[in-house]
Order: structure tokens, then sequence, then C-alpha cells
């Protein structure tokens, strides 16, 4: 029930964040820079990427990127479903002035996910099913709670690179299956609505492309 509650509440939190960012907006003249951003890594896979990112100090900045795929059967996974959304939002350090230079960046997320798990990003298990076979499938929401890693390169006043990874301790509620038969339970716990699991895992990452948006007075 704890673990629950506590997804709930990570999910409206991040929801007031989300609307806080939305609101913001119209209030661009108090922004010395905007990054709007794309993830030129998921583009071939047709996953969309894409985030923008507001100045606040002369190394700081706040971000909020969204990512999301609609995949039935994704190649690459034996033609399992890839089913992804992915809210996270963070607040950047950087190294040198202007948002460039190496980072680093706490964040909070939260996603939606129907997928197969895979093992080969993890770190460490917390609890939950470590040998997941090929073929099956979770479908559930998960929040993650981590840190953000990387480095921007400018290539003139307008655009710039980003090469980026986030790591996090995730914390989900699931169903498994194989064949849409739920496969993560014993029948006689079919009652059971859901499955817990927690690891510590790469979450996110890529090649941003960034065109820069500058305010004057």
């Amino acid at each position: 029930m704890n673990f629950i509650i506590l997804q709930l509440k990570l999910s409206k939190n991040l929801k007031l964040f989300v609307l806080g960012f939305i609101l913001l907006l119209p209030c661009q003249k108090s922004w010395s820079q905007v990054d709007v951003k794309l993830n030129l890594a998921t583009v071939p896979f047709l996953v969309p990427n894409a985030g923008i990112a507001f100045q606040t100090k002369e190394r700081q900045a706040v971000q909020l990127d969204v990512l999301g795929s609609f995949w039935d059967e994704f190649p690459l996974l034996e033609d399992s479903p890839l089913h992804l959304t992915q809210i996270f939002f963070e607040y950047r350090w950087y190294q040198k002035e202007g948002l460039k230079g190496w980072f680093v960046a706490p964040h909070i997320g939260f996603g939606m996910y129907t997928m197969e798990r895979p093992n080969f990003l993890f770190i460490k298990g917390r609890y939950g099913t470590p040998d997941y076979e090929r073929g099956k499938y979770r479908s559930g929401r998960v929040a993650f709670y981590g840190v953000t890693f990387g480095y921007t390169w400018a290539l003139n006043q307008k655009w710039a690179l980003e090469a980026f990874v986030g790591v996090s301790l995730s914390q989900a509620m699931y169903k498994g299956y194989r064949n849409e038969q739920r496969v993560d339970i014993k029948p006689e716990d079919a009652y059971i609505p859901f499955n817990g699991s927690g690891e510590v895992g790469v979450y996110r990452g890529g090649l941003m492309l960034i065109y820069k948006i500058k305010y004057t007075d």
C-alpha cells in the first residue's frame, strides 16, 4: 500500500511540475536562454524524445523532456511490444557558462510501459524476478529517482550537441504476460492486481540536437 501511495504522490507532483512549466512559458523574457532539444539517437527507431530547458543562472537550468514509443512489434526485440511514455524533470549544473561542457542533473520521472524486461541495462535489482525469460513482457507504471550525466558541445551561436545518460532507482507496478496470458503470479494468486519491482539501471540516454533561443534586454 505504501508503494502505491508513493507512486501516486510522485505522479501528482510531476504533473504539478509540468503545469508549472506550462504556466512559466509566457514569461519567456525572464529566461536568458531557452534550449529546444531532439534526441537524434532515438529518431532512427521512430521513438520521439524531445525536451526543453530554461536557463536559470549562468551555469544552471531546469529541463523537462518527454519520450514516447508506440511499437506493437519492435524488430530489435524479436517483435515484442515496445510501448513507452516517460516524463523527466531535472535541475542541471553545467561546467561552463552558457549551458556548455560537462553537466550533472538530479531528476525525477514517471512512465507507463508495455515491454520486455531489458536485463542488460540493470545494475542491481532490489526485488522481483531477476531472470526474466525471453518472450515475456511487462505492462505497468514506473517512478524514477536518479541522476543524469552528460556533455554539451556548442556548434555555433544557435546550435549545439549534447551526449547524456541517466541512471535511476526505479519503482514499478506491473503485470507480466506471455502471449497475453499473465505469467508473473501463481493461479491461486490471481486476485493480486499488480506485482512490484525495484532496480537501479540506465533508463535514458542519447545525443540531443539543441537549438538555442537567446533573449536580450
